[in-house]
């Protein structure tokens, strides 16, 4: 969702709610573990900070991602549900702040990296341990010799 700067300078006293459903397939990459994102379902209020110049969004934001499974691969289901807050301005206040380009806020690609950065790092699907099977491999004393980069700096230690 855009805005105009004039538009929220106008209007930050009286209509600073809004409410709006964010397609967020335009930011998908494949060959991630993220297959699919639905409609991220985006409200919040914004005001403006006229002593800083700077324009706050204070979000809600919900959606589902599709990810794969990191034992098994199978797509599940990761529900999201959080809040999170945007700082713009026209010059740096802070590291939190994000700096406008132009004359207008266009709120969908810092919703997406807020998705990105609340999206967990691995899912496991509900029955991923139930085929799993680990091989645990030992090595003989012999072959820990040979291949061991680091047996011959203990060698001259000695």
């Amino acid at each position: 969702m855009k805005w105009s700067i004039h538009e929220l300078r106008k209007h930050h006293r009286t209509e600073n709610s809004f409410e709006y459903d964010m397609d967020c397939h335009d930011f998908l990459e494949p060959g991630t573990d993220l297959v699919d994102v639905s409609l991220a379902h985006v409200r919040g209020e914004n005001y403006w900070d006229e002593q800083e110049d700077m324009y706050v969004f204070m979000l809600n934001i919900n959606c589902h991602l599709t990810m794969l499974c990191a034992i098994t691969l199978k797509e599940v289901d990761v529900p999201l549900a959080f809040d999170t807050k945007l700082e713009f301005a026209h010059r740096p206040i802070d590291d939190n702040t994000i700096l406008i380009e132009g004359e207008t806020i266009d709120l969908d690609p810092y919703v997406w990296a807020e998705i990105l950065i609340e999206k967990p790092m691995k899912v496991l699907s509900k029955h991923a341990y139930d085929h799993y099977v680990e091989d645990i491999v030992e090595l003989e004393e012999e072959e820990k010799l040979e291949d061991n980069p680091f047996a011959k700096l203990k060698e001259k230690q000695a």
